[in-house]
């Protein structure tokens, strides 16, 4: 006599076809590759090949490196819980300053690069004191922050185009690094 219950009847669980991993990856993540693959791929073909080219690539790499850094903070500030709308505005006001340094003052460039970096860290720092002393939301800080900033700039410039800057600021944002510096600054990141 066997001493298995009826009610314990264990069905059999369909083995696993050649469909499996599909059931792993994240749809979201293969539409987003596909849609950058297709866009790719169609200003390739209306550009003549010449949207892949070496040099497009170049200067794609080099417009997006400042958005790129600026999105780096901004994941701390968004892992938070938080909003900065300012950073944009104090990107620019840093920028004329650093513009203003090097063409109407003359200051050499290590100088207006120690003054900048300086006067954005104080900047940021006054903001941050009144989001987590002051307790006022970083929404209304930065966005006070963004007028401010804006407005600044616009006083300090009298609204006119600051150039044309000296051939070492202007070497900063146009050169390449050495081959063997990129992979070295690579390997280290």
């Amino acid at each position: 006599m066997s001493k298995s219950n009826p009610s314990e009847v264990k069905l059999a669980v369909p083995t696993s076809g050649g469909f499996s991993g599909l059931k792993s990856l994240n749809l979201q993540v293969f539409v987003m590759i596909a849609a950058i693959i297709a866009i790719m791929l169609f200003f390739t073909w209306t550009t003549d090949g010449a949207y892949l080219s070496a040099r497009n690539v170049s200067n794609l790499l080099r417009q997006t490196a400042i958005t790129g850094i600026l999105a780096v903070g901004m994941v701390f500030v968004i892992i938070s819980a938080e909003i900065d709308l300012s950073v944009g505005s104090m990107m620019g006001l840093l920028g004329g300053v650093a513009a203003i340094c090097d063409v109407w003052l003359g200051w050499p460039l290590p100088l207006t690069i120690i003054v900048t970096l300086v006067l954005g860290l104080l900047l940021g720092a006054w903001n941050g004191w009144w989001v987590a002393y002051r307790k006022v939301p970083s929404f209304i800080v930065t966005l006070a922050g963004m007028l401010a900033f804006r407005g600044i700039l616009i006083g300090i410039t009298n609204g006119t185009t600051v150039s044309p800057t000296s051939a070492a600021m202007s070497q900063i944002g146009q050169s390449y690094l050495p081959a063997s510096t990129g992979f070295i600054i690579g390997r280290l990141a």
